[in-house]
């Protein structure tokens, strides 16, 4: 559905026919103006009669029978990007130009991520009953909400493992280039090399507060994430794009609403993963016959030590790590990087 407003340029009062492709109840955007390239920043909600409206807050509205000048046209998708200065073409249309006989798919991709979206208040809630294991209550949440999904008779397994595979189809849609299932599988073939080895470490972390502390940090960013996914939704096209080694388009632009908000979840993510590093080189140490709590080893050009890293930034143990400043723990992330995608850190240059 488009929708369109014959509104003033707040800054050059340029005369702009403003069309907006709907594909959400609440949908933030941001276009340059086509005369002066301000930014005009605005969003489609649903009104209570279940059609879409704009938002404008500061900007005026024209009366289309009342002006004569020449009207600059800017057409936005929520969920895509495009180039806002194409005219009156069609947004989705131009984005079905660029991705070709993938584009179906990706939709699929993309129609999933929205449908965990608008269900992410009772995802979080089910998180929070499965952590605190109040398997009743769980078993309520997900029964109203995912009744197409879960068991009428849940078991153990089904409690203790279903969140997990059900929330991987929704990082599979963000995960373009496989890397996440190719990640776990590393993880897990490891541990079965040294089970014992990765249960002692694995005993001997979780029963510590501080893992009950993170866990809950990490699925309160990824609920977060989810729940402000009309910032960052229009990217994944890009994300794709990218995976399959097409040409982004010149002039495209990502409609988003709100650019903090995504600098800010940057830097949550960031946070986050430095509190999950140390957990990660626990684990590849175990793998690599290495003292689980190091990770300078001068004699060992296979360990976790980043290249570029002056002598006086390098840290010995997870526990100078805990405590280094954030260039420092952003090198070990980038080293940790080349494991995630070849499962051998030591191969790759940071």
């Amino acid at each position: 559905m488009i929708l369109r407003a014959y509104i003033e340029c707040p800054a050059c009062q340029a005369p702009i026919i403003l069309r907006v492709g709907v594909a959400r109840q609440r949908q933030p955007f941001t276009v340059a103006c086509p005369t002066c390239d301000s930014p005009i920043r605005g969003e489609t909600v649903e009104a209570d009669d279940g059609f879409p409206r704009f938002h404008l807050p500061g900007i005026k509205k024209l009366d289309p029978n009342e002006m004569h000048s020449e009207w600059q046209v800017i057409t936005t998708y929520g969920d895509l990007p495009n180039n806002p200065a194409s005219g009156g073409f069609s947004a989705f249309l131009s984005a079905e130009g660029v991705f070709g006989d993938y584009f179906p798919a990706y939709l699929r991709f993309l129609n999933t991520a929205r449908w965990f979206g608008e269900r992410v208040d009772p995802l979080e809630h089910a998180y929070t009953f499965y952590l605190k294991e109040k398997w009743d209550l769980l078993d309520s949440v997900m029964s109203r909400n995912f009744d197409e999904f879960w068991p009428e008779s849940p078991t153990t397994l089904d409690r203790h493992t279903f969140l997990h595979r059900f929330v991987f189809l929704l990082v599979a849609c963000l995960d373009s280039r496989g890397v996440h299932p190719r990640a776990k599988y590393e993880v897990w073939s490891r541990t079965r090399r040294k089970e014992a080895e990765f249960s002692e470490c694995a005993h001997s972390v979780i029963s510590k507060p501080e893992f009950t502390a993170i866990n809950r940090r990490i699925a309160d960013q990824f609920f977060n994430l989810l729940r402000n996914n009309a910032e960052w939704f229009p990217t994944l096209a890009i994300v794709h794009l990218r995976a399959r080694g097409k040409q982004i388009p010149q002039g495209w632009q990502v409609p988003v609403g709100r650019i903090d908000s995504l600098r800010d979840a940057y830097r949550q993510n960031f946070e986050v993963s430095c509190q999950m590093l140390p957990l990660v080189i626990r684990m590849q140490n175990i793998a690599e016959g290495r003292d689980p709590e190091s990770i300078r080893d001068l004699a060992d050009t296979g360990g976790w030590t980043p290249r570029g890293l002056s002598s006086r930034d390098l840290v010995n143990n997870i526990n100078q790590y805990t405590r280094a400043k954030a260039a420092t723990k952003e090198a070990y992330l980038s080293r940790s990087r080349s494991f995630v995608t070849t499962g051998t850190p030591h191969s790759v240059e940071t």
